[in-house]
């Protein structure tokens, strides 16, 4: 009887620590996933947006006087991407432009993205520097999979400056650097 007992008590065990390993590996994994997603943000759409060290603008004029100067700490006031909402960051720079807010069919047949913030004129490509909302326009920005090459529509033209900023997303993810673009009301000082 007490040798029965002692193999159970083995085997369950083994159960157990075969158990919490697993665990404990599906656990690591998880945090893995969490890590590379966090790399990677969302827009309200749900597509994934890769916003992280992307290149700056060459062909946009800096800003003379902006409300946020480069260097300045902010709070992120919008809610383009997951986490960014109440964000702690800084400007990086801010351009003279307008900002154009788009819907558009992915290239990669994706789901049609509706209310895209923000894109700026040298994103489109004829680069017209007037365009209106309802305006059809094809972009050559790759912010997102499936952007470049897209037929888009303009939904909403704001004035900037637009804004280039880095913020820590607020669940703690990776910081995000060059996120393009922000609109002026939706950043304040800290």
């Amino acid at each position: 009887m007490k040798i029965r007992k002692i193999v159970i008590s083995g085997v369950s065990l083994v159960a157990a620590l075969t158990f919490s390993t697993g665990v404990f590996a599906a656990s690591e994994d998880s945090h893995k996933m969490d890590s590379h997603m966090n790399s990677m943000n969302h827009d309200k759409s749900g597509d994934m947006k890769m916003s992280s060290d992307m290149k700056m603008p060459t062909n946009l004029e800096k800003a003379k006087n902006p409300k946020f100067k480069a260097g300045q700490k902010i709070t992120v006031l919008a809610t383009h991407m997951d986490n960014m909402k109440n964000a702690k960051g800084k400007v990086v720079a801010a351009y003279n432009t307008k900002l154009y807010e788009v819907k558009y069919q992915p290239t990669n047949g994706g789901e049609m993205v509706k209310n895209h913030k923000w894109i700026t004129a040298n994103e489109f490509k004829d680069m017209k520097k007037n365009h209106k909302k309802g305006d059809k326009v094809v972009l050559t920005s790759d912010h997102m999979e499936g952007m470049k090459g897209a037929k888009a529509t303009i939904t909403n033209v704001k004035n900037g400056p637009a804004y280039v900023i880095d913020y820590q997303p607020t669940n703690g993810g990776e910081m995000v650097k060059n996120h393009m673009f922000i609109a002026q009301n939706e950043l304040k000082a800290r």
